[in-house]
């Protein structure tokens, strides 16, 4: 991920923490294991 993507991403985080309810709290699980599935696989590689 290149780093403009990343500061996209984290501007997005920012934007979500804000949001309150149960659709907003999926969407950042959904993220959540999103990364944690990226992270696995570079480190198996």
């Amino acid at each position: 991920m290149t780093v403009e993507k990343q500061r996209e991403v984290i501007r997005l985080w920012n934007e979500l923490r804000k949001l309150e309810g149960p659709a907003a709290e999926e969407l950042r699980i959904q993220i959540l294991e999103c990364f944690s599935q990226n992270g696995k696989a570079k480190r198996a590689a």
